[in-house]
């Protein structure tokens, strides 16, 4: 009995050896698992702030396309404009030029066309002055 109570102690110390081996063990297992998560989540979070820079540089580059098309519009909206205003000014001449070959009169361009009198007045003597 004595040898046994001489052993105990070394027995509890090794059997707690023991345990405490088997937890470290299991520690750097899970410590390992962390770490290989930890290198997961590090190459993800490198692409994806490569697809947002991609992402942002296809944004700038959109928004500058945008930006030159809305100005193309601008500038074929003020063209259209201009062209309807003076297309609008010469039609009344052109029809009084034509009507003015045919033989009408200066009150026959006023009521037709919506010249002023002194309007088909100049329109008839610079029409018939150069025929």
């Amino acid at each position: 009995m004595s040898l046994f109570l001489s052993l105990l102690p070394t027995s509890l110390l090794a059997i707690l050896v023991l345990i405490q081996w088997h937890r470290i063990r299991r520690l750097g297992g899970r410590l390992e698992d962390q770490a290989e998560k930890r290198r997961w989540i590090e190459e993800r979070t490198h692409h994806l702030e490569q697809e947002l820079a991609a992402l942002c540089n296809a944004s700038l580059g959109a928004g500058e396309h945008l930006l030159r098309l809305e100005k193309q519009m601008q500038r074929l909206a003020d063209r259209q404009n201009a062209l309807e205003m003076r297309a609008a000014t010469e039609r009344p001449y052109g029809r009084a030029s034509q009507l003015i070959d045919r033989g009408a009169g200066i009150d026959e361009l006023v009521d037709t066309c919506g010249l002023t009198r002194g309007e088909a007045e100049l329109l008839v003597m610079m029409q018939r002055g150069v025929a």
